[in-house]
């Protein structure tokens, strides 16, 4: 049996925009998937995943997706056996602290725990560049159009500035204070970008415009980051959340989080796709939250990315 697990995600500064080419800051943080996987010596699977009430459920090889629930976990599996050009069944467990379709990057790290595991037990050693690249293509099965930016952050770990299928991880001394608040409605993140993409189409030099100022946001995010600003970094941040709102993908739940955090945070902002999900915030606003009517995720941003657990 093989082992494997991999981190979930949030955007600093910079989603949608990365959508179009735009560099994006992005970070792993300590809520993971863990994938179990194990050589079954017969021609089907079989997935357990009782965070999502799936147990024992048998399907083959040329399986047709019946639900959203099962969808990306077959999908990994299918394009994973065809990238190592195997064919074997398998037995797969999932187990996951990662609340689904809320900007976390759920999906990104079930397909890197799935590949991780599944080339481990099969006797394959993918380096990360593959395992990301072969994640990301999973998640264009899933969300459509990807722009990357999740299975980069959930393999490699850390803070990353990302780019088109490039990384470079930032050195810092030492990582900001976060909170998360859930406003525990779920987003289709395909469903969003969609929508900004024909607000581009309808605004074609509004938005380019838009879209330098996103990069702007993070090249100063970076460096604030990088020399321990945490103020100016949450200054970025609201200006960040205002560009997002502009383009639509906020919603009243996520702001009514967002503006009871910042009344003791220096900057707040939602995270991922939006319209739901989470937002996040600097420092320990978590009291704030909850009275504004948000769940409250402790974590911390780490370092390590996709792993084989032992």
């Amino acid at each position: 049996m093989t082992k494997a697990s991999a981190p979930a995600k949030i955007i600093l500064l910079g989603e949608h925009a990365a959508v179009y080419g735009n560099p994006v800051l992005v970070a792993a943080v300590d809520l993971r998937t863990v994938a179990d996987v194990k050589k079954r010596g017969a021609d089907n699977f079989i997935l357990n995943a009782p965070d999502i009430g799936i147990k024992n459920f048998k399907f083959g090889f040329g399986f047709k997706k019946i639900n959203k629930k099962i969808a990306p976990i077959i999908d990994a599996v299918h394009k994973t056996e065809d990238y190592l050009n195997e064919r074997m069944g398998l037995e797969i467990t999932i187990n996951s602290k990662i609340p689904v379709a809320s900007g976390l990057g759920s999906s990104a790290s079930l397909a890197a725990a799935l590949v991780l595991a599944i080339s481990g037990e099969l006797g394959h050693q993918l380096d990360k560049e593959e395992i990301a690249k072969l994640a990301w293509d999973i998640e264009n099965v899933v969300h459509g159009k990807s722009s990357g930016v999740d299975p980069y952050a959930v393999t490699y770990g850390g803070v990353l500035r990302y780019m088109r299928g490039k990384v470079n991880r930032l050195k810092i001394d030492e990582y900001p204070q976060i909170t998360i608040g859930n406003t525990k409605i779920t987003s289709d993140t395909g469903e969003v970008v969609g929508d900004v993409m024909r607000l581009k189409e309808k605004f074609p030099e509004i938005f380019a415009k838009l879209l330098r100022i996103f990069e702007e946001l993070v090249d100063d995010g970076q460096n604030a980051l990088e020399h321990g600003d945490i103020a100016r970094l949450g200054e970025l941040m609201n200006l960040n959340h205002g560009l997002l709102s502009a383009i639509g993908v906020s919603s009243a739940e996520l702001d009514r989080l967002v503006w009871a955090a910042r009344s003791r945070s220096p900057g707040a902002k939602l995270c991922g796709a939006g319209r739901g999900g989470i937002m996040i915030a600097m420092g320990d606003v978590g009291e704030e939250i909850r009275r504004a009517g948000g769940d409250v995720i402790s974590v911390g941003i780490c370092d390590e990315g996709v792993r084989i657990e032992y």
